[in-house]
């Protein structure tokens, strides 16, 4: 490998701009106003919501999460019902269309068939979802069953998020998995003879000690299996937590250095796509039919995104913002009457030429000649010294139409690119 182009692999951005500023108690009873919610006007959505429940907290996520506890639950779920019932009341979310929903975390499929129902029961009377897409409900196999996948599909979920990580269980050990390969197995089956065609999985590599035999292996069953959507996630090994402890104590061997990490992503990049899949974004590859609706609608069409839950970042009303990241803080917020919000920002005109860029680039490539209809410049034109250091870099090709990450160097180094388009003052927001 030739010296890398940059230190190190960047997290994908999710959302652009993000909530950088706390909000303080004066803050929090405008944010009606600022989220523009009394608005009627019509629009199109999208909702996330966060369940943050775990069977057992796995010792490399950073996401927002809790110990599953039954009484627990029912208090969160009670705080979350108020805050999309907060949400539903107003006009802007009563005039809108939700086009895609997300449920993730966390793992939803911690949830019993009882608080399941609740949770859809909620949604339909609060949201406006008669025209929805797609909805997709994440879970871990060790704790779908097939009578909860009955349940989903019965409530109208069409698509299934499982997070397998690996079909190798010696490397599942390593990283304090829950689930085997025969739990993940099942629960594919499950998933298609409930009616849930559209399976997507996450895959995890460069794990502790794994060969790119392992790797390939991992590869060749999510091909076997038929699967729709995989997406693909470097392992990042967190300071302080569990794994990054074993690892540096011996008990566990090292994961690979950056070159082997790129060669595992380059063998994955050509091997999927001699097997008929498409690089859909810096981590997802599909097959026809295969697409994820949410996503193509978030990072491409921009449409606001209503994100309810513990830890949750959206955008409403022009009103980027993340809800608080503690269970305790949450429920006490929506206790006394308050949407949940810790940090929030206003976007701006001026921010909209590096959304469409910062989030448009990670599905690979954005429409150079829509960037002009809308900004009045080509984006080349608009941010000259960074596509200058990105074509020298090989990172981006500038055609007529539109511009591309390069295949494969610039898929590798994607997030990173992405990220070069958010002000300094909205990266800290973003997890590292």
């Amino acid at each position: 490998m030739n010296k890398p182009v940059y230190p190190f692999r960047e997290i994908g951005i999710g959302h652009y701009p993000m909530g950088n500023s706390p909000v303080t108690p004066e803050d929090s009873k405008r944010l009606p106003s600022m989220m523009n919610l009394n608005h009627a006007a019509p629009s199109s959505k999208l909702v996330y919501v966060h369940i943050p429940f775990c069977d057992s907290i796995c010792p490399f996520c950073p996401y927002p999460k809790a110990f599953n506890e039954q009484t627990a639950r029912q208090e969160y779920l009670t705080a979350l019902f108020r805050e999309l019932e907060m949400y539903g009341s107003a006009p802007q979310i009563r005039n809108c269309s939700v086009e895609a929903l997300y449920i993730g975390g966390g793992t939803p499929s911690v949830l019993d068939e009882e608080e399941i129902m609740a949770l859809f029961e909620q949604l339909q009377a609060t949201l406006p979802m008669h025209n929805i897409e797609e909805i997709t409900f994440e879970g871990n196999p060790a704790s779908f069953t097939a009578a909860k996948l009955k349940l989903l599909f019965a409530l109208g979920v069409n698509r299934i998020s499982l997070g397998v990580q690996t079909f190798n269980d010696e490397l599942g050990r390593r990283l304090g998995l829950l689930q085997t390969s025969e739990d993940s197995l099942r629960t594919i089956q499950q998933s298609r003879e409930a009616g849930i065609s559209n399976v997507s999985l996450d895959l995890m590599y460069n794990l502790p000690g794994q060969s790119m035999e392992e790797w390939l292996e991992d590869l060749e069953k999510v091909v076997e299996l038929g699967i729709g959507h995989v997406t693909l996630f470097p392992l990042k090994i967190i300071p302080g937590f569990g794994l990054a402890k074993r690892i540096a104590s011996g008990e566990l061997p090292a994961c690979g250095d950056l070159a082997l990490e790129q060669q595992m992503y380059y063998e994955a990049c050509r091997y999927l796509e001699s097997q008929g899949y498409a690089v859909e974004s810096t981590y997802d590859f599909v097959q026809p039919g295969g697409h994820h609706i949410y996503s193509r609608k978030h990072f491409d069409d921009h449409l606001d995104l209503l994100s309810v839950g513990l830890g949750a970042f959206g955008e409403v009303g022009g009103y980027a913002y993340q809800n608080v990241k503690l269970l305790p803080e949450y429920v006490k917020k929506i206790t006394s009457g308050e949407l949940p919000v810790s940090l929030g920002y206003q976007v701006t005109p001026e921010d909209l030429p590096n959304q469409f860029l910062a989030m448009g680039l990670r599905r690979t490539a954005i429409d150079r000649q829509l960037f002009r209809r809308k900004f009045g410049t080509f984006p080349e034109e608009h941010f000259p010294e960074l596509f200058d250091k990105f074509v020298k870099a090989g990172l981006v090709e500038i055609r007529e139409e539109t511009i591309a990450l390069t295949r494969f160097e610039g898929l590798f180094w994607g997030n990173n690119v992405c990220k070069e388009f958010c002000e300094e003052h909205i990266k800290i927001a973003f997890p590292k």
